[in-house]
């Protein structure tokens, strides 16, 4: 019978990860993203990799609850990658809704700052007139396609935030909804494709990681007795945060079967490397190497 409650080397796990996360890494800079669709999956590849490794950190330091909030973030953008791949058709879509995200965010720091407020510790103040040539600045440097959807929702012709158009600014920001946030709509579209993790086994995207997702995410949340003290690594949670980082990175290999070949020349090495730090991993937490 597996103690649950017995105590896990803490470093070791540490040093595992991290040689699992390195390697990945490696492998997935192995890879040319010589299109625009191949170079929107790195960049979120990468996210989840650096959630990965921040997670890793805090885990060392015994932060495991942290770990999860951050692992949450990594999760997020598992779901996102996944249904951008099966729905390529909408990566132009998603990056015009990011762009708008970040105008919105601009214009929230015009909206709430107060003229002559301060803007730093030294006490320098910013006029609303230069927020506003600040946010057009910025507005300027988005794809076409993201401006005109900002242009024909505020219903003007001129990116210029006045005191005669703010509200229609205010109005628009506030309505938006961001579509590549719902992840519960994601699942069922990937559902209604007939999605499934067939080289794992015949689940959804909704089955494999749902369950991770809304732990971490009540963690995040409004667990006030999870946040910030320090949790000695158990058998539970080491297999618990074992797994989630498995679901976080390993699984995008099977994700992206069929968009990515990560199995290339140069990856070899890697992957023997990978296979030799999971092996250690499930050694340190089951006290044996795992039928697959």
């Amino acid at each position: 019978m597996i103690n649950r409650n017995k105590i896990i080397d803490t470093e070791i796990f540490h040093q595992e990860m991290g040689k699992l996360i390195f390697s990945f890494n490696q492998i997935v800079e192995t890879v040319k993203y010589n299109t625009k669709e191949l170079l929107v999956y790195y960049v979120l590849i990468k996210k989840i990799i650096s959630n990965a490794t921040s997670a890793n950190i805090l885990i060392y330091e015994s932060y495991i609850n942290e770990s999860k909030m951050v692992l949450r973030s990594a999760v997020e953008t598992v779901i996102l990658i996944t249904y951008l791949t099966q729905f390529p058709e909408k990566i132009n879509d998603y990056l015009d809704e990011a762009q708008i995200i970040k105008i919105k965010n601009n214009f929230i720091v015009f909206n709430s700052t107060k003229e002559g407020e301060p803007i730093d510790i030294e006490g320098n103040t910013c006029t609303k007139e230069q927020l506003s040539q600040q946010n057009k600045r910025c507005f300027e440097t988005i794809q076409e396609s993201a401006k005109a959807k900002i242009l024909k929702g505020i219903g003007i012709k001129d990116f210029k935030i006045t005191e005669d158009n703010c509200e229609k600014f205010n109005k628009y920001f506030k309505n938006f909804k961001p579509e590549f946030m719902k992840y519960e709509k994601m699942y069922k579209e990937l559902d209604r494709v007939g999605f499934k993790l067939k080289d794992v086994f015949e689940y959804s995207l909704r089955d494999i990681v749902y369950g991770f997702y809304n732990d971490s995410s009540q963690i995040a949340h409004g667990c006030f007795l999870d946040w910030h003290h320090k949790i000695e690594l158990n058998q539970k949670e080491a297999e618990y945060l074992f797994h989630f980082f498995i679901k976080a990175t390993l699984f995008l290999k099977v994700l992206l079967k069929g968009t990515i070949n990560f199995n290339t020349e140069a990856s070899k090495l890697y992957l023997l490397d990978m296979k030799q730090a999971h092996e250690n991993l499930e050694k340190l937490i089951y006290g044996k190497v795992l039928k697959h």
